[in-house]
C-alpha cells in the first residue's frame, strides 16, 4: 500500500474501521496452497478462457465470479502487469494483466473484455482475459503436473497442463499470482 498509494496499510485499514492485526491474520489464514488442494481431488472443475489464441484454465474452487471488464484506477509505480484497482462490491480488487504475466501477444486494441475474479487467502484479485470459453470437468489422469518438461523454465504462473483432446491447456496458479501482487 505504501508503494502504490503513498500511505501505510495500517492507516488505511484504521480509517475504514478494520483492525490491522485482523487483516494480516486473514491474509495468512493457514489455508493450504491451491496446488496442494487440486492435486488431491480425483476430479476437478476448471474455468477455461482465451488470451489471444492460447487457452488457459483456472480451478473453479478459486473463482469467485466472472464479470465484464471495468476500467481500473491506475496506481503510480505499479508494475506493468498490474493494470490498477477496481471497487468490486466494496472490496478493493487489483486487476492483473494476465497477458503480460504470461507473455502472450496482444491481438487487438480491445483484448481484455472480461475479468475472472479469484479469491485466495482472504484476498480478491481480478485476472483480465479476452474471452471465456467453457467449463471442464477433468480427472487427475488428464492433468500433467510436470510443467517444466513441456514449457521449459518460464512456468512461474502455470502449475500444470490439462490434456484436452490433442491440445495442452495451461492451468494458471492463482496462488503465485496473488503472491506476486503482494510482493510488489
Amino acid at each position: 500500500m505504501q508503494k502504490y498509494l503513498g500511505v501505510e496499510e495500517g492507516d488505511i485499514l484504521k480509517r475504514i474501521g478494520i483492525d490491522a492485526g485482523a487483516a494480516v491474520e486473514t491474509a495468512t489464514d493457514g489455508e493450504p496452497p491451491l496446488d496442494v488442494i487440486i492435486r488431491q481431488e480425483a476430479e476437478l472443475q476448471m474455468v477455461a478462457f482465451f488470451l489471444g489464441e492460447q487457452e488457459y484454465t483456472v480451478p473453479s474452487v478459486a473463482v469467485q465470479e466472472v464479470i465484464r471488464f471495468q476500467t481500473p484506477t491506475r496506481l503510480p509505480a505499479a508494475p506493468a502487469y498490474l493494470a490498477g484497482i477496481i471497487n468490486l462490491r466494496g472490496r478493493v480488487t487489483p486487476l492483473v494483466r494476465l497477458r503480460d504475466l504470461l507473455e502472450v501477444q496482444a491481438t487487438g486494441a480491445d483484448d481484455d473484455r472480461f475479468i475472472v475474479v479469484c479469491r485466495r487467502h482472504g484476498l480478491q484479485v481480478g485476472l483480465m482475459i479476452e474471452r471465456v470459453h467453457t467449463m471442464y470437468r477433468v480427472s487427475q489422469n488428464d492433468i500433467d503436473w510436470a510443467v517444466e518438461s513441456h514449457l521449459g523454465i518460464n512456468v512461474d504462473f502455470v502449475s500444470g497442463l490439462l490434456k484436452a483432446g490433442e491440445r495442452l491447456v495451461g492451468i494458471i496458479s492463482v496462488d503465485r499470482i496473488v503472491e506476486s501482487v503482494l510482493k510488489r
